[in-house]
């Protein structure tokens, strides 16, 4: 399928990693971006000095996700759809409702 200009390559110098949820059976989706050695100026032979990942929240959904196969057509996983059906707090539609959407359909 041809995604158009969606870009679904990895970030470089960074990996996609994923955190267990504490409260919710989810996993969170965090990016650990490598960092560049440092000049270490209190040593006089230049030795650099490694540096560690900074892990971050990563907003990128699945698309940065090498593991997961992108359709746009498809749209992407639900993975709350459980957990908000289960809060017995909404009502779920048989068919889309907003008058936008029909007014694109027709």
């Amino acid at each position: 399928m041809n995604n158009g200009n969606v870009t679904t390559k990895p970030f470089p110098s960074s990996e996609k990693v994923f955190v267990k949820g504490e409260i919710h059976p989810i996993k969170v989706a965090m990016r650990e971006i490598f960092l560049s050695p440092t000049d270490n100026c209190h040593k006089p032979d230049g030795t650099l000095e490694q540096n560690p990942p900074v892990t971050v929240y990563d907003t990128s959904g699945p698309y940065t996700d090498s593991s997961v196969q992108i359709d746009i057509e498809q749209g992407i996983e639900r993975l709350r759809e459980e957990w908000i059906l289960g809060r017995g707090d909404v009502e779920q539609l048989e068919d889309f409702s907003a008058e936008y959407y029909h007014e694109r359909m027709s």
